[in-house]
């Protein structure tokens, strides 16, 4: 996420989508952020908006980046909401996909622990994701990278 966000220009829009108060700093990049969440953020940051994802309340080619930082697997209408965001982003953009990996003991384990912890999508492998996001959106896989996590967060 860091790479996309240490090339945008000040003159860039960045959605940070499905992040509450921001899935990431204001002053990690120089560029203009919007937030978007589903629920409503009282006191949350500046540019930031109530909206279903699935319905982007923005112009075509708005964005320079969209981070999606675990958000997708909360979205209930995946398909939509993955054509909105290939709608928003312009030509020569960057999109940012981190999901949990749906096959992993921890997943599952959450899942059970937080009953269902807000999941309504599982994704299973990179290549599922990749699928799914260039099927919607119409954009090529660039990259991808396997994050590995443990059981700290039942601390």
């Amino acid at each position: 996420m860091q790479e996309i966000l240490d090339h945008l220009a000040p003159t860039d829009w960045v959605l940070d989508l499905g992040s509450s108060h921001g899935s990431f700093p204001a002053t990690a990049t120089s560029a203009r952020v919007v937030r978007l969440d589903l629920d409503s953020m009282q006191g949350g940051p500046d540019r930031a908006v109530q909206a279903n994802a699935a319905q982007l309340p923005f112009a075509d080619r708005k964005f320079t980046a969209v981070i999606s930082n675990h958000s997708l697997e909360h979205l209930e209408r995946l398909p939509e909401a993955l054509a909105e965001i290939g709608r928003v982003l312009s030509s020569g953009s960057a999109l940012f996909i981190s999901v949990p990996d749906a096959s992993t003991f921890t997943d599952k384990l959450y899942r059970w622990l937080a009953n269902g912890g807000g999941h309504v999508n599982a994704f299973c492998s990179p290549g599922q994701v990749i699928r799914i996001v260039e099927q919607a959106t119409g954009l090529e896989c660039r990259a991808t990278r396997l994050l590995c996590s443990s059981l700290s967060f039942l601390n």
